[in-house]
């Protein structure tokens, strides 16, 4: 079963119903390459159909976040981007403050920081999809 195909039985197992706007919303993330901007969603739905609106967009994207198959990345000074979340393929971000680069980080490389907590504070951490600010090389080299 691909991807998408897990995605929409987890929608329709969640009683949330597929209509044909928001399986073009979720098809245009899921084959987006990287983060895609709400417009850059909007330009790719309104391919499909040209009466899809932008209000549309924004409030299906804001149900698929709710039913944790759509990632949002913050980026201050950007608008939000979204990624479609697939199970094998979870990641953390590292994001250029300057430019604006994102890159993307192992979930692994956050497990000291997990256990650290967990160890420390007793804290159980729930460090999914997290967004780390910093200069990327070529930034930091500029500087």
């Amino acid at each position: 079963m691909t991807c998408h195909a897990r995605v929409i039985a987890q929608l329709r197992e969640a009683g949330v119903r597929l209509t044909p706007q928001r399986a073009m919303v979720l098809e245009a993330l899921f084959h987006h390459p990287g983060h895609a901007t709400v417009e850059e969603v909007h330009r790719r739905v309104q391919a499909q159909s040209p009466y899809v609106d932008l209000s549309t967009v924004y409030r299906t994207l804001a149900l698929l976040k709710r039913q944790g198959v759509v990632g949002e990345l913050h980026v201050e000074g950007q608008p939000a981007r979204y990624e479609a979340v697939r199970a094998e393929m979870d990641h953390h971000h590292a994001v250029c403050s300057r430019c604006g680069r994102i890159l993307e980080v192992a979930p692994t490389a956050l497990d000291a920081l997990r256990e650290e907590l967990l160890t420390a504070h007793g804290f159980h951490a729930h460090l999914v999809h997290c967004c780390i600010p910093g200069l990327c090389a070529e930034c930091a080299a500029a500087t």
